[in-house]
C-alpha cells in the first residue's frame, strides 16, 4: 500500500510544480492552462474518502496560495473530487468504485467518446465553477460561458497531452 502513496506524491509534486512553475505563466487567449484537474481526474477510487478529500484540499490550498486565487482552486477541486463517481457512473454505465483499483485501469478499457466525454464533463463543471465564482455576477453571464468554453478547450488538450505521455501505461 505504501507504493500507491509514493505514486500520489509524485503526482501532487509533478503537478503542483508543473502547474506553478509553468502553467500559470501561460495566458492564452486571456486564459490560464489549468492542468491540476488531473490530479482529481487520476486520484484512485479506493482510497479513504476522508483521506483524499484532506490530500486534494492541501493539493489546493498549495496552488491557491501561488496563484493568488483567494481559495478557488481549492474549492472547485473539493467539488470535482466529490462530483466524479457521479460522472463516472453517467458516463460508464454501472461502474462500481469497490471493483475499480485504479481510474486509468478501468479507463484504458473503454472508448474514445467514453475517455473524452469524462474529460469534457469534468473540466466544463470545473472551468464553470472557477469561472462563476471568479466573475461572481448572473449580468455577465456571457463572459462566464465565453472564458468556461475557451479555458476548457486549451486545459483539455495541454491535459491530454501530459496525460498521454506521463500516466500511459508502458506497452513493452
Amino acid at each position: 500500500m505504501s507504493n500507491i502513496y509514493q505514486l500520489l506524491f509524485f503526482r501532487f509534486l509533478f503537478l503542483s510544480l508543473g502547474q506553478i512553475l509553468i502553467f500559470n505563466n501561460f495566458l492564452i487567449f486571456g486564459n490560464n492552462v489549468n492542468i491540476y484537474l488531473i490530479f482529481v481526474l487520476v486520484f484512485p477510487l479506493n482510497f479513504n474518502t476522508s483521506f483524499s478529500y484532506i490530500i486534494v484540499f492541501l493539493f489546493g490550498f498549495i496552488l491557491d496560495f501561488f496563484s493568488n486565487s483567494m481559495g478557488i482552486i481549492t474549492f472547485t477541486l473539493l467539488i470535482s473530487i466529490l462530483i466524479k463517481p457521479y460522472i463516472l457512473k453517467f458516463i460508464f454505465g454501472n461502474f462500481d468504485i469497490n471493483q475499480v483499483r485504479k481510474t486509468s485501469e478501468y479507463i484504458s478499457k473503454t472508448s474514445l467518446f467514453q475517455k473524452t466525454s469524462y474529460l469534457l464533463i469534468m473540466f466544463i463543471s470545473h472551468q464553470l465553477i472557477v469561472n462563476f465564482i471568479d466573475i461572481f455576477s448572473s449580468e455577465k453571464l456571457k463572459i462566464i460561458i465565453n472564458k468556461t468554453l475557451v479555458s476548457t478547450i486549451i486545459s483539455i488538450f495541454f491535459s491530454y497531452i501530459i496525460l498521454f505521455i506521463f500516466f500511459r501505461k508502458n506497452e513493452r
